[in-house]
């Protein structure tokens, strides 16, 4: 009877390893070659970055270059000796008799002239008439 009992029993299924971890194998698998690809891609960028900024240093340099240059040519071409060889090339000859105006008006108001043409005077004034706020608020406070 035995015999019958084994015979008689239906067949398990047995569920390999290979079954249960080939989705998870193959997730992992995925996953590393998506990393993979974010880290050239990165990589990448940054190189591109990289060769941008030294491209954009090189420029830098050349236009400083380019500043020297022109500061170098000004400085030439401003020298009393070359002003005074190129008026004589033109004819130009110094003055018989020098005059001078004198201006007797005054100033326009520190609205219309740029702070740097403004006298002194008119900043040292604004600056003493007018007082911080937290003063006015303690003068207030303190009733004087």
């Amino acid at each position: 009877m035995a015999v019958l009992n084994r015979a008689l029993a239906a067949p398990q299924q047995r569920v390999s390893v290979a079954v249960r971890f080939g989705p998870l194998l193959l997730i992992a698998v995925a996953a590393l070659v998506i990393v993979g690809l974010l880290r050239v891609v990165q990589t990448s960028q940054a190189t591109t970055a990289g060769f941008a900024v030294q491209a954009l240093q090189q420029d830098k340099l050349e236009l400083e270059t380019s500043v020297r240059q022109l500061e170098a040519e000004v400085a030439a071409l401003s020298s009393l000796a070359r002003v005074e060889l190129e008026a004589a090339r033109l004819g130009l000859l110094p003055p018989a008799q020098e005059s001078s105006v004198q201006v007797n008006v005054a100033p326009p108001s520190a609205g219309l002239l740029p702070s740097r043409f403004a006298p002194p005077q008119a900043e040292a004034q604004v600056a003493t008439t007018s007082r911080s706020w937290w003063r006015n608020l303690l003068n207030i406070l303190t009733f004087n």
